[in-house]
């Protein structure tokens, strides 16, 4: 048996950092929403009656050099350890100082699900795409390209929201939802001169090597040559909502109850907004292109501006990503 060729574009991420990321899920709920939108809810294992944040903000940082960096200077810390102190601090500073509406952590979750369970390698991250001039493509959080056969691909672009319920119970996936469709819409309806640019800008020559850089080329500007090589547009979107918890004793409760119920208001929540997801991409004229959705719930305990909920996990996220400290108030 001959092997399998190998890809234009490896996953940046290494095999080991991917499944220590997966393994912080329990086995996720994937849905059909429509022919070519899929929703993968993917929620956090609970030690002692919570989420694992602390886990959580682990791996993210462990997965920050490789969305920061590009592929050739990743290359070279993975080739020479010596580097990996300096280029830690490096990576750190790209990442900004924690604030309310700190929005970096959702999206190295994104690109962390993009790759660790689509499987679909990086192209670009967002941090990549803020350090070029023409900032072409203001409104995505990074973009992927996935491989669905041999001749046809998916350029993804990304988009990631984390939104809290803003004083409304049960608002908080409605309103993540809505905003992630709402700069979808605009990408959509401003059109996609993305790919030319791209293969003309000096990005990607920063991150392959000339041959991988060519084959790459091919895929996101297919010739009229009779390639056979299709590529369309796509979208990833992430999604982190919050659960209200603030009525469940914890303390009349076994572990595994508790276990139960955060599971079970987890699924509720998103199941709730099926409908919402597909009137977005009708209402829009979205139906043309594939959607990849992903949700994590984040637990929200009390009531009120001081209520720990996805505000505080995005704060927190922020301080570990760029080794700061969390804001006091």
């Amino acid at each position: 048996m001959s092997e399998a060729p190998e890809p234009v574009l490896p996953l940046s991420l290494l095999a080991k950092n991917r499944d220590k990321f997966m393994a912080l899920f329990y086995e996720p709920t994937s849905t059909a929403l429509q022919t070519k939108t899929n929703l993968h809810l993917h929620v956090l294992r609970v030690k002692n009656g919570d989420f694992d944040l602390p886990g959580l903000y682990r791996e993210l940082k462990g997965n920050s050099a490789a969305y920061v960096l590009s592929r050739l200077n990743y290359q070279k810390v993975l080739d020479d350890p010596s580097l990996m102190m300096e280029v830690a601090s490096k990576v750190q500073s790209q990442f900004r100082k924690p604030e309310k509406t700190s929005g970096e952590g959702g999206e190295v979750i994104l690109y962390s699900l993009l790759e660790g369970h689509l499987g679909a390698p990086k192209v670009l991250s967002k941090m990549e795409l803020k350090t070029s001039s023409d900032h072409y493509v203001h409104g995505s959080d990074g973009v992927h390209l996935l491989r669905v056969d041999d001749g046809s691909y998916q350029l993804i672009f990304g988009e990631s929201k984390m939104y809290g319920d803003a004083g409304t119970l049960g608002a908080s996936v409605k309103r993540g939802i809505t905003a992630a469709f709402e700069s979808i819409g605009k990408v959509h309806q401003e059109g996609f001169n993305f790919d030319t640019w791209l293969v003309d800008s000096e990005l990607l020559k920063e991150q392959l090597d000339p041959e991988k850089l060519e084959a790459l080329s091919a895929i996101i500007l297919p010739s009229d040559g009779g390639s056979g090589i299709k590529k369309h547009n796509a979208f990833g979107i992430f999604v982190g909502y919050e659960v209200d918890v603030s009525d469940v004793k914890s303390e009349n409760m076994g572990l595994d109850e508790i276990e139960t119920e955060l599971k079970k208001r987890a699924d509720k929540a998103i199941a709730a907004e099926h409908d919402l997801i597909r009137a977005e991409i009708t209402n829009r004229g979205l139906g043309i292109y594939p959607f990849h959705i992903y949700a994590i719930p984040f637990a929200k305990r009390g009531t009120g501006d001081n209520a720990p909920g996805i505000e505080k996990v995005r704060l927190e996220l922020a301080a570990q990503l760029g080794n700061r400290e969390v804001p006091k108030k």
